[in-house]
This record gives structure tokens, C-alpha cells and sequence, in this order.
């Protein structure tokens, strides 16, 4: 394990990048503490991996201590909160993206752009920088992203002015799936899969309200993360006009293709990648996720739509209008329009194909049934 700085000394370089701006809420440390420790405990990084731990490190509390700042200098946004909003959610490579990309198209609804999601705070905000020049900021953080991590573009090819996962913004309170998939950080990923994360989505939705702005109106958020399937209650506590749309895809499709997106990861930050540990983490995460994400929907139904993977891939049109149906919307012709120019610009496989076997990963039917029984049972009818 190569030797590096210590927390406090990346506290303090984060506290520099920010302007020499102090935190005002402690609050997220256990965390931080956490994965950090248990990433250099139990990751087995290589040298680039621990640099890559000690800038996630750093750009995330500097985000936070730029969150604090802004809304220091706006009160009001603290009060904002995240209004109405569709969330889409899911297993791993549920069809996720593929959704999230073609709702942010309407311009009836605001996304989370990527640029934005780096760094949470407007461009006329605390931060002084333009929006230019945050958009080129997340354009070579991107890059940089897939020449450290070769084959991930064709996995999740993103740009830096598309739509972009809101797990970023519980990244900056050190509670996300991310991290997880990235490291083999065991004792917390123990921590992350039952934890709370009460004060982790009060935290993600004052960012949301950072970032709206008097040109978003009333807009609702069109968000995304398949880590929230397993924080339903929070994020559902924190975004309590939020309907959440649930993407599936049979488990035995769906946890494999996840198991290799880890693979991807990880082998870039350590040279000591157990394939076979890595298909029984990624199980073990989605098989606790579902039972959660069951347990809420019991207990409000009403707050979900479902769509099915095979519809969305086979039929994105038809799936999207039908989504819209069912959230009591209506898909306007030019809406409509832009979906097929979108998907006829974007063919599955465009980046290259994401190839994985579940037998490399040590999964097998029989593991899949005594993981998801319930949910296939109760949900099979939306596979598809």
C-alpha cells in the first residue's frame, strides 16, 4: 500500500482549494473517517488508486465548504427545497441512464447537469466561476475518467453538459454507492448498506436547492441514482413531492453487468482484484437494496411507477409516453420528436459492447432466486 497524505492534511488542502473557508457542520467526519480508513484498510490500492482516493477526498470537501459558503451568502436557498420531482431509480443497469436521458429532453423538466453535479454551487455563486468555464472543468475530469479507467466509456458514457447522476451530491457527504463500487473499502461498504442517511438526503436536497435558479420556475427535477433503492425512506423524507420510478431488469441480467462495471473500477485502482468477491459484493449489495426499496413500497405505494428494461430498450417512444401516462403527464409532439432523434443518435453499444458472464463472477441461478425471491415473486410481472 503506497504511503500518502494524512486526513488532516487533506482537510486542510480541501480548505485551500476552497478559499481557506472552514466547515461550519462536522457532521459528515464519521463518514469521511470511514472511507477513508477502510479504503486504505481493505482496497488494496495501487499508487494511482490512493491518488485517486486522496482527490475524491479533497474536491468533495472543498464542494462542501462551497455548498456552506453559498448558503451562507443566500439564506433563502436553505429553505428552498426539492419541490416535485420524478427520481429514477433501480438496480444496477436497470436502464437507468437510458431513462434519465431521455426525460431530461423535456424542457418542462430540470435536470441535474453533470457540470453542475461536480460542483454544486451556481456559476454566479461563491465559487467565481462561469459556467463556461465549469462545463470545460467537468469536460477534462471526464476524459481524464475514462483514460484512468479504460472500457468504462461503453459501460456509461456520459458528457459534461448531459444529465448526470444526483449520487454525486450525497458524494460530498461521503455516503454513496460510488465510493463503494470504486473501492473495496469493506467496513464501509458494511456501514453504507443500513445506514440511515437521514442527514445525508437533507444535505442533497438543500444542494438541489443551491442549484435551482428564478430562470427554473417551477420545473420539477428529473433526477437519478440507482443508490437510492436502498435509501428510499430518506430520500423520500427529504423530496417528499417526489415520485419515484422504479426500472427493472431480472436480477440475473442485471447483477452480473453490475459485478463487471466493479471489475472495471476497481481494477484501475488496485492491481489485486478478486473477480469472484466482486460478484458475491455486488449481490450482496443489490440483494439489500431490494429488500429495502420492498419494504417502502409496501408501505407507500403510491409514490412509484415502474418501468421494465426490455420495454425501454425495445420500445423507448412508446415506454416513455406510456411513463408520462402514468404520471398524469402529457408528451408533447416536439418532446416526442427529440426522444427518436435521441435514440437514433445514441444506438445501444455505440461506445462498444459491455461483455461480462455471470460464471466468471461466480453467480448462478440458484443464488438469484434465494437473493430476490421476494421481489421476483411480488414484481415479476414488470421484467418484462
Amino acid at each position: 500500500m503506497p504511503d500518502g497524505p494524512t486526513l488532516p492534511d487533506l482537510m486542510e488542502k480541501a480548505s485551500l482549494v476552497a478559499g481557506g473557508r472552514q466547515w461550519a457542520d462536522p457532521g459528515f467526519r464519521p463518514a469521511l473517517e470511514l472511507l477513508f480508513q477502510s479504503s486504505i484498510a481493505t482496497g488494496l490500492l495501487n499508487e494511482g488508486g490512493r491518488r485517486v482516493l486522496d482527490s475524491i477526498v479533497v474536491r468533495h470537501l472543498a464542494n462542501r465548504l462551497l455548498v456552506e459558503a453559498e448558503v451562507a451568502a443566500r439564506p433563502e436557498v436553505a429553505d428552498i427545497g426539492v419541490g416535485e420531482a420524478i427520481v429514477v431509480t433501480g438496480l444496477p443497469r436497470t436502464g437507468t441512464t437510458l431513462l434519465h436521458n431521455l426525460l431530461a429532453l423535456d424542457p418542462a423538466l430540470r435536470p441535474l447537469r453533470m457540470w453542475e453535479a461536480l460542483r454544486p454551487v451556481p456559476p454566479d455563486g461563491v465559487g467565481g466561476m462561469s459556467r463556461t468555464e465549469l462545463v470545460g472543468q467537468a469536460g477534462r475530469w471526464l476524459e481524464r475518467l475514462y483514460e484512468l479507467v479504460p472500457g468504462f466509456r461503453a459501460i456509461h458514457a456520459a458528457t459534461p453538459e448531459g444529465p448526470e447522476e444526483c449520487d454525486a451530491l450525497l458524494q460530498n457527504d461521503f455516503a454513496s454507492q460510488h465510493f463503494d463500487d470504486m473501492f473495496n473499502a469493506e467496513a464501509y461498504s458494511a456501514w453504507l448498506a443500513t445506514a440511515p442517511l437521514r442527514r445525508e438526503y437533507r444535505s442533497y436536497a438543500r444542494q438541489l436547492g443551491v442549484l435551482r435558479r428564478p430562470e427554473d420556475g417551477s420545473r420539477p427535477w428529473v433526477l437519478k441514482s440507482p443508490s437510492h433503492l436502498g435509501h428510499l425512506d430518506a430520500l423520500l423524507e427529504a423530496c417528499p413531492e417526489a415520485t419515484v420510478v422504479h426500472c427493472h431488469r431480472h436480477p440475473a441480467e442485471a447483477v452480473p453487468s453490475y459485478a463487471s462495471l466493479m471489475l472495471c473500477l476497481r481494477r484501475a485502482y488496485s492491481d489485486e482484484v478478486s473477480q469472484l468477491a466482486v460478484g458475491q459484493q455486488a449481490l450482496r449489495r443489490c440483494e439489500v437494496a431490494m429488500a429495502r426499496a420492498l419494504a417502502v413500497r409496501a408501505a407507500r405505494p403510491d409514490r412509484f411507477v415502474d418501468v421494465a428494461y426490455t420495454d425501454l430498450v425495445r420500445r423507448p417512444l412508446a415506454t416513455v409516453a406510456g411513463l408520462y401516462e402514468q404520471l398524469g403527464r402529457s408528451l408533447p409532439a416536439q418532446v416526442a420528436t427529440a426522444l427518436e432523434a435521441w435514440v437514433a443518435r445514441h444506438p445501444q453499444h455505440k461506445h462498444g459492447v459491455h461483455r461480462y458472464d455471470s460464471e466468471s463472477f461466480g453467480l448462478h441461478d440458484s443464488a438469484f432466486a434465494a437473493a430476490f425471491g421476494d421481489y421476483l415473486e411480488v414484481l415479476a410481472p414488470q421484467l418484462g
